[in-house]
């Protein structure tokens, strides 16, 4: 009786077990052609990191919430496909997607508890819930999960599906993936991994955010020895091995992304670019872009700017150091002041560092937050002498600038010796692009891009100062005047509407030469000579020639003749676009900082640039006048062949580039000899270079521009604070003009010379007694002379001040020389 009603249950439950199969058979079968096409995930791409890279493939900046490297299955070591499946799921490879005993064992919890509480699921079932279904728990989303696996096992091989689990799951700390995982805990690509290590990141995916070995390393030694006692029992490894791994040291902690080269505004003004373009798809969709900028010629750029700015603050004096009694801290108290040194900001080439001691050689014994020690040596202290903390007791110099338990910062100088520096309070910027192509070259936009990632070059417009009056003289020439056009060099008054007050415009030094020619005055930067030239020009036409070249004053109240000192406000950025029109030959190209995008793990190229550049063998294709008439032949010429619009003629590019080299190596005029105010350049020992200082009122911005027919370069310093100035003596030529030349010595070593080309109808003639370039069969505007006269003429013109222009030069002897520290203040 009792066996014949076993039988009738065993019957039962088989019956029952039937129709739950023939159900499910049935449910898959309905549901088979809405379950997704998992064909597509052998071409599936990965949620992967913004990568922006050099001109010379170095990374030098990843944006992007999680971390992802992609592996093929071949990049994968057996020892770590070992490792996941004796931890995961050891029946990986006999199985078709689902692990039946799991299943009842989950089954039977649901039953007893009401909820889906047990696992049980497969390498499969993990890769097609991670990929379409949310990790919420119930018996509808495990069915599709059971379906899916199985589907997926027909249409994937084994070892695709367990490379797209290995490449999917999330370790935690924002590294998905194998590949990301073993660089983000142990900084290693996988094949570097230990064993031990290995078995650390097998144990995670079960609970990632308890079992990693940042957060929890006494839980990840644990799971580690779990699988690794899988690993034994399935024969993936010895007895030995299973030793020498379970008691490896655990040594992990967050890595970030290695990067590279140092070029943080580069890679900043790329993400703000892409995002504009692409939106947030940049942070996910693996795209990697290639820039412009080589990390060479960007670290001499940062070097530059540091040194240059370094310099400065040097120059106006030390300031009193923190000191750990005034925080509080005992000098005995080891951690403390550790902590403290830790907490300060590292920047590019300056370090933290404590003194501890002072010696009667007047160095300084100093130590770092590595407990490393050094010493700097009275040599690379004493330009702190300025400085006085009232020690009226020193019996050394160094005891007047420095003391025990002082926080500086030190800087290695290239002979091994520590030096000591401060962080600057005034800023600076540095852009350099190819003139011919607008491709930036280099970009820093300030002291330091972990002090402040605003960068100066795109965003901060500062008054120009002189660095406006090529324009003004490049509007002249199109106005029919010449380099030896004279203009009146006196002082002059006239009433500012916009003020309400009388306006006297100075020359810096304050010196007046009287008549005086275009070359000359520009060299010197002479503002009453460039008031004068604008008042003659017309404001309205000197705005409309500006417009040329990208700068826009499209404010009323600043059309005035303050313009002729640079009272406008522009971007380094606009400013070396400019003047790269001058070393191009009249083209206004656009700069540039991506040269190709290319996304996912194919790295199809969805972008490369394809500039429009300068044509330096082209016939003009506008006239020079300010409002110049193209020559629609030449233009549509220019067009079709994806040259740069011509805004100037070759003729005007060249004449101004050619005064601008007078600026640099002066030269000869009515006077004799005469000096720029950029004869520090000299030093370069080129004869291809040319450019222009410029300073603003009360110096509160320095510039720098220039350029030859290849590469332009503009430096600007001054402080964020558009009240504070840069102080007494300093100016274009003293404190930008420097960086200017240590930048570009470098990317222009070895390079030949490479002057702006001058155009056939540009002719050499002497004007009284001096030669100087013009435009063949021109006629000046102010003269009435023809190109080839050599005697000067009588004829008078005056401005609306009363001061009249001379025909004729003054009747002076030639000076041997002229001071060359001319300093460019407006």
């Amino acid at each position: 009786m009792i066996f014949i009603w076993l039988r009738r249950i065993i019957g039962f439950f088989l019956f029952i077990i039937s129709l739950c199969l023939a159900a499910g058979c049935f449910y898959y079968y309905h549901v088979k052609s809405t379950l997704p096409d998992v064909k597509q995930l052998k071409e599936v791409t990965y949620e992967t990191p913004l990568q922006i890279y050099s001109a010379d493939n170095l990374l030098i900046g990843e944006y992007g919430t999680d971390r992802r490297i992609p592996l093929e299955f071949e990049q994968i070591p057996q020892q770590v496909k070992d490792a996941f499946i004796a931890i995961e799921d050891r029946s990986f490879y006999s199985h078709f997607g689902i692990d039946l005993k799991g299943i009842l064992r989950a089954a039977k919890v649901f039953f007893e508890k009401g909820k889906m509480a047990q696992g049980a699921s497969t390498i499969t079932q993990q890769v097609a819930r991670n990929f379409y279904l949310s990790p919420e728990k119930n018996i509808t989303r495990k069915l599709k999960e059971i379906f899916i696996s199985i589907h997926m096992e027909q249409e994937l091989t084994k070892d695709e599906i367990l490379t797209l689990y290995l490449n999917k799951i999330s370790f935690s700390h924002h590294a998905n993936g194998i590949a990301a995982a073993a660089y983000i805990y142990f900084g290693k690509t996988v094949d570097e991994l230990t064993l031990g290590e290995t078995a650390i990141l097998a144990g995670m995916p079960k609970a990632p955010s308890t079992n990693n070995p940042i957060s929890n390393p006494d839980k990840a030694r644990e799971r580690r020895h779990l699988v690794l006692l899988s690993m034994l029992s399935t024969g993936k490894i010895t007895q030995e091995q299973f030793d020498e791994a379970d008691n490896e040291p655990i040594n992990s902690y967050y890595h970030v992304p290695k990067i590279e080269a140092n070029a943080g505004y580069v890679a900043e003004s790329i993400r703000q670019t892409l995002e504009a373009t692409y939106g947030d798809a940049i942070y996910t969709e693996g795209f990697k872009v290639y820039s412009t900028v080589d990390s060479r010629v960007q670290e001499k750029a940062n070097q530059a700017v540091y040194n240059g700015l370094t310099d400065y603050d040097m120059r106006h004096g030390f300031r009193a150091p923190e000191n750990l009694n005034d925080l509080g801290i005992s000098s005995s108290d080891h951690e403390r002041w550790q902590t403290e040194l830790k907490k300060r900001q590292q920047y590019d080439y300056i370090t933290p560092a404590l003194v501890v001691s002072l010696k009667a050689d007047n160095s300084a014994n100093i130590i770092f937050a590595d407990d490393s020690k050094a010493s700097i040596p009275w040599n690379n202290i004493k330009w702190a002498s300025n400085y006085n903390n009232q020690n009226k007791n020193a019996r050394h110099p160094v005891e007047r600038i420095l003391k025990p338990g002082d926080i500086i910062y030190v800087h290695k100088t290239p002979a091994g010796e520590y030096a000591l520096r401060q962080v600057p309070l005034v800023q600076g910027a540095l852009i350099s692009v190819n003139a011919q192509t607008g491709a930036i070259l280099s970009m820093v936009g300030g002291y330091s891009y972990r002090k402040s990632s605003f960068n100066r070059v795109e965003l901060s417009k500062r008054q120009a100062g002189s660095n406006i009056k090529p324009f003004l003289y490049s509007a002249a020439l199109a106005k029919g005047y010449s380099l030896g056009t004279y203009v009146l060099d006196e002082k002059f008054s006239i009433w500012n509407k916009w003020s309400n007050q009388i306006w006297s415009p100075k020359n810096s030094p304050n010196v007046y030469e009287g008549p005086i020619p275009l070359r000359v005055a520009l060299a010197k930067s002479k503002n009453v000579v460039s008031v004068r030239l604008l008042n003659h020009i017309g404001v309205g036409n000197f705005v409309k020639h500006l417009k040329k070249f990208g700068i826009d004053v499209n404010q009323k109240y600043s059309q005035n003749l303050s313009l002729a000192l640079g009272a406008y406000e522009v971007t380094p950025l606009e400013l070396v676009t400019a003047y790269s029109t001058f070393a191009n030959g009249g083209y206004k190209i656009e700069p540039y900082l991506i040269d190709k995008i290319v996304i996912g793990d194919t790295e199809q190229v969805i972008y490369e640039a394809n500039p429009a550049i300068a044509c330096t063998d082209c016939p003009d294709a506008v006239t020079n006048t300010i409002v110049p008439e193209v020559i629609d032949e030449e233009a549509q010429y220019l067009e079709d062949n994806n040259y740069a619009e011509q805004v100037i003629t070759h003729g005007n590019a060249f004449l101004i580039s050619d005064a601008l080299g007078s600026v640099i190596h002066g030269g000869y005029g009515p006077k004799g000899p005469f000096n720029g105010t950029g004869t520090r350049a000299r030093a370069m020992k080129r004869s291809d270079i040319a450019g222009k200082t410029g300073t603003t009122n009360d110096s509160k911005d320095a510039w720098f521009s220039g350029f030859n027919a290849n590469i332009a370069t503009t430096v600007w310093v001054g402080h964020d604070s558009f009240s504070k100035a840069l102080g007494r003596g300093e100016s274009g030529s003293k404190t930008a003009l420097p960086i200017w030349i240590e930048f570009m010595s470098y990317i222009l070593k070895d390079q030949p010379l490479a002057p702006v080309s001058k155009p056939d109808y540009i002719v050499k003639n002497s004007i009284y007694g001096y030669p100087e370039f013009m435009i063949s069969n021109g006629k000046d505007l102010n003269f009435g002379y023809t190109s080839s006269s050599d005697e000067p003429q009588t004829y008078t013109q005056q401005d609306e001040y009363g001061a009249e222009i001379h025909a004729e030069p003054p009747q002076v002897k030639p000076e041997s020389s002229q001071s060359s520290a001319i300093e460019d203040l407006f």
